[in-house]
């Protein structure tokens, strides 16, 4: 990992008319170097977020020191002139300073025109981690990211007030997404189930989940608010020295303490048999507990977690292109297995 210049503009945030080149943004972030030259490569990395443009990673020989520089660049476009969630985030300068357990990249900037929000943050590199593996150093991680974040938010002046709104996850522009929306997904299941018996009548049981969960969105909103991450997935962190380091914030949100446990062990529960799951999800609750702040009620964080694990949980084993996988890969039974879990929690509701 190479250390980013410093120290970057008095301001992070930047606002431009127009677009520029690359080398006119890195200067405006820069002022330090007058202006110099930079020899940049570009190398094009991958990305699937939805309004992302491209992401974009630059090396080049800082002017000044003379050290090689890595930085990443992403572009978000916008709708209607509204920049990202993410860009808002980068733009919450000291929320995340003091934190132990996750390292996060530096931010050098945030570069806002009428069309795009340009994000230019530090090229972080490690070993992709075992995503089970690492129950115990996430839980540590996500409680300390929801503590520090619940203090910034309370911190913030009214004038913020309408910008965090937007972010909060209960807005409708979140949760009118399919991944939101198990119950979309029950004709297929029923269809699913004149075809093999195994299945049938199950999509009747699911339809249990409806009020469960209306019930406990009820609850998650009146709880205390962080930002959460939301995007648990083994592209997202890499371990170098020891370090777990945390990036891209592309589905970044206002969320409720207890929704990152919850987008953690939903994202492990689609990808691992139940053995490897279960083993994992006891880690994290354990780990979890321990590391949560004395000022978050532990049955409250633990309700939320329950709620974001079964809304992602949901959606991605009743999905069609699940079904559609798992029979591919004649394993219908362990889909059979999981949709049997779900149900037994929601009978614990």
């Amino acid at each position: 990992m190479k250390t980013p210049p410093s120290p970057p503009a008095p301001s992070k945030t930047l606002f431009r008319w127009q677009r520029a080149p690359l080398q006119n943004h890195l200067h405006a972030l820069m002022p330090q170097w007058g202006g110099q030259a930079l020899e940049i490569s570009s190398q094009d990395l991958a990305s699937n977020a939805s309004f992302v443009n491209y992401v974009r990673h630059h090396r080049f020989t800082d002017p000044n020191t003379g050290k090689p520089v890595e930085v990443v660049e992403k572009s978000i476009r916008k709708i209607a002139f509204i920049g990202s969630q993410e860009a808002r985030f980068h733009r919450a300068e000291g929320m995340l300073a003091g934190s132990t357990q996750f390292r996060y990249p530096s931010c050098l900037g945030v570069i806002e025109t009428p069309w795009e929000s340009l994000i230019f943050t530090e090229f972080v590199c490690g070993k992709p981690p075992r995503m089970q593996a690492i129950a115990r150093q996430l839980a540590s991680g996500i409680a300390e990211l929801e503590d520090l974040s619940h203090a910034w938010l309370q911190a913030q002046p009214l004038g913020k007030a309408p910008l965090l709104w937007s972010m909060d996850f209960f807005r409708p522009w979140f949760l009118l997404r399919p991944r939101f929306n198990f119950d979309r997904c029950l004709p297929g299941l029923a269809q699913l189930g004149r075809e093999d018996t195994q299945f049938a009548g199950l999509a009747e049981r699911f339809d249990a989940f409806v009020p469960l969960m209306r019930k406990l969105a009820g609850e998650a909103r009146r709880s205390p608010r962080c930002f959460s991450h939301m995007d648990y997935l083994r592209k997202n962190l890499f371990v170098n020295k020891g370090q777990l380091h945390l990036i891209d914030w592309s589905e970044v949100k206002v969320g409720r303490v207890g929704f990152d446990g919850g987008a953690y062990l939903g994202s492990l529960f689609r990808r691992k048999d139940m053995g490897v799951f279960l083993a994992a999800q006891s880690e994290f609750v354990e780990a979890y507990r321990e590391a949560l702040a004395e000022r978050f009620d532990e049955g409250q964080a633990l309700g939320n977690l329950r709620y974001v694990f079964l809304l992602t949980a949901l959606f991605h084993c009743l999905r069609p292109e699940t079904v559609e996988e798992y029979r591919e890969r004649e394993r219908m039974g362990m889909l059979r297995e999981k949709y049997e879990y779900l149900l037994g929690a929601c009978l614990e509701g």
